[in-house]
């Protein structure tokens, strides 16, 4: 079995739990990510770790700073002591993309992969599910034939697309730029149903573009939210940095053409990744920086303590000696009555 029978396999296990389509893509991103929850934690937990050794990495970059090679050694040597992947940002954001890329075939063409024949279809034509025809499989594929959401899209496949009022098999880009009239006529009827249920026009692809813009913008704030917990001095922070303004157009322009279902995939990852990094940096916020305590704790051994009087300071008179300091100035009144008598 592939990677496209394993999305299709599992879309068919979610679309049996819960009859829409939408729901089962919902219920898969939330299955990803609860896989890649260890790793998630391990990343924030390599990010304070990255956080409390700036002081020795600034060091190392100090004293090695003609000498790059050596400064690179010495500086993976420290990561690798203390359990750091500077670019262990990047790991749960990269393994997104062979789920990404396996849902868009599947969602493009879900019955390819549940045990139907592809039919050839004129290019630019989307190929409709009933123009597939079931090959003759067994084992787990036989299963997949026969499941509840290969009937459904042999049977009314517009409905079964349909979520919140979007068809999850339309692409913004292909609403803006409709096939043309000779090539809707080159299709099959159940095709043209379903790529003309698309609509075409600016009025109907403004959904498609407000998704594709959420999806965009909720992936820029979610790289700025790793950011705001590093320095951003830091080489490796400068790294992301240029990674979260290029990630969200690139993916914007990978989502103008992407099934709409695709889209919905990633919009949830965001929203899911956005959640769980909140709660997991409010559970555990960053470290202060080593070199920080030991600064604050040299600053208070240096304080004078309250009421304690300067080194060197006169000190001021107290009990009996204070009293008979006193009394051995007489008052001015006294040498008035002297005077008198």
């Amino acid at each position: 079995m592939g990677l496209f029978e394993i999305f299709s396999s599992a879309l068919t296990g979610f679309y049996a739990l819960v009859p829409s389509l939408g729901l089962a893509i919902m219920l898969l991103t939330v299955a990803v990510r609860l896989i890649l929850l260890p790793l998630s934690i391990k990343q924030t937990r390599s990010m304070r770790e990255m956080q409390r050794i700036q002081p020795e990495v600034k060091k190392l970059q100090q004293k090695h700073k003609g000498d790059r090679q050596k400064m690179n050694e010495e500086l993976m040597a420290l990561y690798k002591e203390h359990g750091v992947n500077p670019f262990g940002g990047c790991a749960p954001l990269l393994l997104q993309f062979p789920v990404l890329i396996g849902l868009f075939y599947v969602i493009r063409a879900p019955l390819a992969y549940m045990g139907f024949q592809s039919p050839q279809v004129p290019s630019g034509v989307t190929p409709a599910p009933a123009d597939f025809q079931p090959r003759d499989v067994g084992g787990f594929l036989d299963t997949l034939q026969s499941s509840a959401l290969a009937r459904d899209l042999m049977d009314h496949a517009v409905r079964t697309f349909d979520f919140l009022g979007l068809n999850l098999s339309c692409s913004a880009n292909g609403i803006l730029r409709p096939p043309s009239e000779s090539t809707l006529q080159q299709a099959s009827s159940a095709s043209r149903e379903l790529m003309e249920s698309c609509g075409s026009g600016l009025v109907p692809a403004l959904p498609y573009l407000l998704l594709v813009l959420l999806m965009g913008f909720t992936t820029w704030y979610q790289q700025k939210q790793m950011q705001a917990t590093q320095d951003p001095k830091n080489p490796q922070a400068a790294q992301m940095q240029m990674l979260a303004r290029i990630m969200p157009i690139m993916l914007m322009v990978f989502a103008f053409t992407f099934p709409t279902g695709v889209v919905l995939y990633w919009l949830v990852t965001n929203l899911w990744t956005i959640g769980q990094q909140r709660l997991m940096l409010h559970a555990a916020p960053p470290l202060p920086a080593a070199g920080v305590n030991s600064a604050r704790a040299s600053t208070s051994a240096t304080k004078p303590e309250t009421g304690k009087p300067p080194k060197g300071a006169p000190s001021k008179p107290s009990g009996e000696g204070a009293e008979s300091g006193a009394k051995s100035k007489p008052h001015p009144s006294s040498k008035k009555k002297r005077k008198r008598r």
